[in-house]
């Protein structure tokens, strides 16, 4: 449906199509509404904390291949001249976040471990 609005003399319809516009999005947001309620998760169980753990230590592991690389490119840079101090700089700051991140999944893990003994001492496998 489109309305037609005449602007001055000599000027042909311009058409409006703001209000089917609206009325397709509307509908659109109604029926994703209805259609796309969230449906909750189940918890994750043994298994799935066990793959939890397993995907965290290849991450640890990657990580710590990181900070070798920047240990390694740390030693490379011997001069004082400013450029050098800087990316030494920036180097420290990018272990001391990898160095969280690795903190983090071994919190991670150690969280993962406790929930499966959680669930081998209700006997659940």
């Amino acid at each position: 449906m489109l309305r037609h609005v005449i602007h001055g003399p000599g000027q042909g319809p311009r058409n409006r199509p703001w209000p089917t516009v609206l009325a397709a999005l509307l509908a659109t947001l109604c029926l994703t509404a209805m259609l796309g309620a969230p449906a909750l998760a189940a918890p994750p169980g043994p298994a799935d904390l066990s793959r939890s753990i397993e995907t965290a230590r290849v991450a640890i592991t990657g990580l710590e291949k990181t900070i070798v690389s920047y240990d390694a490119e740390m030693r490379s840079l011997t001069g004082n001249d400013p450029a050098s101090a800087r990316r030494r700089e920036e180097i420290r700051i990018i272990k001391q976040h990898y160095v969280r991140e690795i903190e983090t999944l071994k919190a991670k893990i150690i969280d993962d471990y406790k929930k499966i003994q959680d669930f081998k001492a209700r006997g659940i496998q």
